[in-house]
This record gives C-alpha cells, structure tokens and sequence, in this order.
C-alpha cells in the first residue's frame, strides 16, 4: 500500500532510506529537505505493517523565475532485500500521479535515463548543476518547459551532498 508519510513514520523512514543507499548522506538529506520545509510530497509503501518504500519529491527553483510549479524527485529508497520488485516504480508512478494532482507542470530527476524512461522522462536541454546525461525532465503539463531559457537549482539541501 502507498501511502503519505508521516510524522510517526519518519524514524523508520530514516533507517530504510540509511539501509537502502548504505550511508547516511540520503537519509540527512530527506532530513533537511523536512527541516527546511522543502518537501512537496513524501510518500511511503508499506507492507504488512512495515515500511519497505520512500519517495521524495522537493522544491526546484528556476532562474529566471517563470511562476512554473516544478519538483526533483530524490531519493527512490526501496529496502535492499525488496528491490526489483517493482515498488520503487510503483513508487514513482505514484509520486508522478500525485505531482499532476497538486498541479505540478514539470518533475525533475538525476538518475539512470533507461530506468526513467519508462515513466516518460528525457535528457533535459535546461541549464543545471548536474550531469548532463542523468539530468532528466518529465513535462506534466503539455508545452510548459518549451523554448524555457532558465536554469533549474534543487532544494539548498543537495549542496550538502557529496
């Protein structure tokens, strides 16, 4: 089941994000991202009373500002022994589901291009801080990141991250 995080599931969240990347710096991240109000949406999956799945998804900020409601989805956590099995999809099928809902237009994400493609993201042509090939944009609303000339920032967070 997926479902909202929340405030009584955070330790627990915590510990999966800690376990699922194997070091803390994802873990202190989601922290921050939650301390500096930057988190859009949170959600988790969970089964038979245990949380195996996390997706964040922050505030993404655009120079020049185009009033375009934007997020960068980071991290997917999914416990290691629960991998490949198709929760962090689901996850993020949700996470995508959820960003339309709250009218989102754009979702940003740093990762592998042949593992989000199938959720319709493509190498973004915006200017970033990040890896050219692994920087990637998936349009929520039709239209909304064509000809767009400004540079996109996630949350102040991720400068933390090494």
């Amino acid at each position: 089941m997926i479902r909202e995080t929340t405030q009584s599931d955070l330790e627990e969240v915590f510990n999966l994000i800690h376990s699922a990347f194997g070091d803390r710096s994802e873990s202190d991240l989601v922290k921050q991202l939650i301390s500096d109000g930057d988190v859009l949406i949170n959600l988790l999956f969970e089964s038979s009373g245990s949380i195996i799945g996390n997706v964040v998804v922050s505030k993404i900020t655009m120079r020049p500002d185009l009033d375009l409601f934007c997020g960068g989805v980071a991290p997917i956590s999914v416990l290691p022994h629960q991998q490949s099995f198709g929760i962090g999809s689901k996850l993020m099928a949700e996470a995508i589901n959820k960003s339309k809902k709250i009218g989102m237009n754009a979702l940003f994400v740093l990762g592998n291009p042949d593992y989000y493609k199938k959720f319709g993201f493509t190498v973004s042509k915006l200017k970033n801080d990040y890896s050219v090939e692994y920087f990637q944009e998936l349009e929520l609303t039709e239209g909304s990141l064509v000809n767009i000339k400004s540079k996109v920032t996630y949350a102040n967070a991720f400068s933390n991250l090494e």
